[in-house]
């Protein structure tokens, strides 16, 4: 009996323990909060995971405004936005995503938030991508259920890896955080990155046409949010990948099929009183100038703050179809003189 009472006691008291560390990790985690889950964090987040970074970011900082897209806008200045527009925002690009996956931040940003401003970055690649694609979405960071709080808070990595890591950074300033989050401070901008980025060797041209899923793209999530809120205004703008991208995607027979995407982007959208939309892909003097990459597709941030200024005075404004198919076709003469000039002669021409 003794026995069985001791057995019983200390089962209990196992329990307890277990009990007592399992709370203990889980409110370590509330309170560091390294994902900004339940507040706007007083120590410097470590912002390298936007797929993470990003829900915290929507949820709880104060905003009214935001910048969308995929890498391309993680050299993005919040203070210039600001600045330029007249409003307080927040930069939330997903690195490598596609369509569907801005469409869910801004479908759940605009269900928290009334928003003056979304700039969304929208290239053709992206659009061309799979409608349903939720890579990298996790909606437990989302969603407001606290029973999936579980995952968060009992979550070994950000327990043993993000705290630790976070309460390192105790003592640093925060003044510029919305504009240091995401950026690159390891590469180096000039002509001969991006060159060193390119094959010139031939490429087998892709036949499929993706071009219904660019349509469904934008009509599933682009198209729903600017039809629901027309209290904001929607600035869409085709980001300026340089010459050195337009010339692989012409090599891989790409091109074409994403200037009818860049069309229909306006052929859809257009029409819309909050939408206004711009085309910096094909802005010669930037996408030609390739000291301002570091590869051929990734601009550095003194264009990301031009492309802010442009907007504000509206230069590259598209007001017709037309003007898209103009772009397109200056990117096109672009690629040829690209080509020319950087692609291996032949050796019976040298």
């Amino acid at each position: 009996m003794r026995f069985q009472i001791r057995a019983k006691a200390w089962s209990i008291g196992a329990l307890a323990a277990l009990a007592l560390l399992f709370a203990l990790c889980a409110l370590t985690v509330f309170i560091v909060d390294p994902f900004e889950q339940y507040r706007e964090s007083r120590i410097l987040p470590l912002y390298d995971q936007e797929s993470y970074n990003n829900p915290g970011i929507a949820k709880n900082y104060e905003y009214d405004a935001v910048i969308l897209g995929t890498s391309m806008v993680e050299m993005s200045h919040p203070s210039v936005i600001d600045a330029c527009f007249g409003v307080r925002s927040v930069k939330l690009p997903m690195r490598g995503s596609y369509a569907a996956q801005m469409g869910w931040q801004l479908t759940h940003v605009l269900k928290q938030r009334s928003l003056k401003l979304a700039i969304l970055a929208v290239d053709a690649y992206s659009l061309m991508g799979a409608p349903d694609d939720d890579e990298e979405i996790y909606d437990y960071l989302w969603n407001d259920n606290p029973l999936d709080d579980v995952n968060y808070l009992f979550n070994r990595d950000v327990l043993l890896v993000r705290v630790p890591k976070m309460l390192g950074n105790i003592g640093k300033p925060l003044d510029t955080k919305r504009d240091d989050m995401y950026q690159w401070t390891d590469v180096v901008f000039s002509e001969q990155s991006v060159l060193d980025s390119i094959t010139f060797s031939a490429q087998q041209p892709m036949q499929e046409d993706r071009l219904e899923r660019s349509t469904e793209n934008i009509v599933r999530h682009l198209e729903p949010s600017i039809q629901a809120h027309p209290e904001t205004v929607f600035k869409i703008y085709m980001p300026p990948y340089s010459v050195g991208y337009w010339y692989l995607m012409t090599r891989g027979g790409l091109s074409e099929q994403q200037f009818r995407t860049r069309a229909r982007v306006c052929e859809l959208l257009l029409s819309y009183p909050n939408v206004e939309i711009y085309d910096f892909s094909s802005r010669l003097e930037w996408i030609t100038h390739l000291d301002h990459y570091f590869d051929y597709s990734h601009h550095s941030g003194e264009i990301s703050d031009a492309i802010m200024h442009a907007m504000a005075a509206g230069e590259c404004r598209v007001l017709r179809v037309e003007d898209m198919e103009a772009g397109s076709e200056r990117i096109r003469q672009a690629v040829t003189e690209f080509a020319e000039k950087y692609e291996p002669k032949p050796a019976s021409d040298r």
